[in-house]
């Protein structure tokens, strides 16, 4: 999968997962086992990260920025597209699988595999229908539209079965099988790029593809799956339990993901190429870098602390914290424009916005993790205090993209963020109160 893609996409469901794997590691044999995980999974994660890396720099280099600019527009297409493909049933597999014996888990992977498989593809042949209207309407082209919804099709398998291994707390094959699927991007990439010659977006978009078929296949062919069953009464649970999440990751990735679209709407392509190294690619990767790595010692560390001592804490100390982000930030974003050459200039100011942008958004995102762990009455606040702002928001980096183009779309996504943050606060502040833990300060171990 791309690294950018489901993780840079679904903020409340995805907190609201880690929720519920944060309940489940107190619950847990002991804290050797859970460390034991998170290091292999950081392990693994940081193979397949560089990975993924060691292609974005050669297919940002080979390719230039025009032609990067139009992958990378598919590709976050393929981001949206694949929210309602899951029907969000991979939420449900995270939720009941752990607490439930072998059977009952067989059958709730097993009605998630065939039911996502059904109507994904049911769905996926009606949009692909639906192209010529699509690019009448906001003027994506046929020829980019089937290429996002090949790829979303591919991200969703992945992300259906990833949820079976996480399920089952099998982080190991995970973490395999993921280091598999990116070895499979770079082989693919270098094989398109320099064995056949061919120096279009495909010899970036098919190895994507092909990274996340090759993880769908090992799980359901080496991922100890069993005999899968399904039924209608399974099915029934996990779309109740998963539909309000899938809303709220299409809302959040629509409103994270829409200034890429509003500036190539008004800039040549190889300023897209451009804006998409220093907004779409480096702010994906910390993204990926605080769900994968941060939030899985951050969430169970504070899951039965006091939150609203939590809470306090990271207002306190909020402006230090998002200056150190900044500057770490700024220190990605000038090592990777340097690496990705002469196509795509080192402008400080482009560094200075997108540092600001992703302090900010990891601010929101360490806010956001605290309040998900109190249930779906937070989430769903969480998720008005997106919603209700999000015609204006949208509006404005509409307006500050068409008049000021690149500059513009970075400035918009600092403003974003900034106005996120403050409608979350003033949300937290009228309309919910964080309860203390039933032993303040004290990990459960129960």
């Amino acid at each position: 999968m791309d690294e950018n893609s489901a993780s840079a996409t679904g903020l409340v469901g995805r907190l609201t997962a880690a929720a519920g794997k944060a309940a489940m590691g107190a619950r847990s044999p002991g804290i050797a086992l859970f460390l034991r995980n998170i290091g292999v999974t950081f392990v693994f994660k940081a193979g397949s990260l560089l990975l993924t890396l060691v292609v974005y720099v050669l297919c940002a280099r080979e390719l230039g920025a025009a032609v990067w600019g139009q992958a990378a527009l598919i590709v976050s297409a393929a981001n949206l597209v694949v929210i309602p493909l899951t029907f969000g049933l991979y939420n449900g597999v995270v939720r009941f699988v752990p607490v439930s014996n072998e059977e009952e888990s067989r059958e709730w992977m097993g009605t998630a595999l065939a039911a996502n498989l059904i109507l994904s593809s049911a769905l996926a042949v009606l949009l692909g229908l639906s192209g010529p209207i699509v690019e009448r309407l906001i003027g994506f082209p046929v020829s980019s539209w089937l290429p996002a919804i090949a790829i979303a099709m591919s991200v969703n398998l992945y992300i259906l079965t990833e949820s079976f291994l996480r399920g089952q707390q099998r982080f190991y094959r995970l973490g395999l099988y993921k280091l598999l699927g990116s070895f499979v991007f770079l082989a693919g990439a270098l094989l398109g790029l320099y064995g056949l010659g061919a120096k279009s977006m495909y010899s970036y978009l098919i190895p994507l593809a092909g990274q996340n078929l090759v993880f769908f296949i090992a799980v359901l062919l080496g991922g100890g799956l069993g005999r899968l069953r399904a039924t209608m009464r399974t099915l029934r649970r996990l779309f109740l339990f998963g539909f309000f999440m899938m809303l709220s990751w299409l809302f959040s990735a629509l409103l994270f993901t829409s200034d890429l679209f509003f500036v190539a709407r008004f800039v040549p392509d190889d300023t897209l190429g451009v804006y998409s190294v220093y907004q779409n690619t480096i702010r994906g990767l910390c993204t990926v870098l605080f769900h994968d790595v941060f939030a899985v010692v951050f969430v169970p560390m504070i899951a039965s602390l006091d939150k609203r001592r939590v809470d306090r804490i990271l207002a306190r100390y909020s402006i230090p914290i998002a200056a150190c982000i900044a500057l770490a930030a700024a220190a990605m974003t000038t090592a990777l424009v340097l690496l990705y050459g002469e196509a795509y200039p080192l402008d400080w100011r482009y560094v200075g916005l997108t540092s600001c942008g992703i302090a900010m958004n990891m601010m929101y995102l360490l806010y956001t993790s605290v309040l998900a762990l109190e249930g779906a009455k937070a989430a769903r606040l969480t998720f008005l205090a997106l919603l209700v702002p999000m015609p204006a928001l949208l509006l404005m980096q509409y307006l500050l993209a068409r008049q000021w183009g690149m500059t513009g779309g970075m400035v918009s996504v600092v403003a974003l963020n900034a106005c996120l943050l403050i409608a979350y606060r003033l949300a937290i502040r009228w309309f919910y109160r964080l309860p203390p833990a039933a032993e303040k300060g004290a990990l459960s171990h129960r």
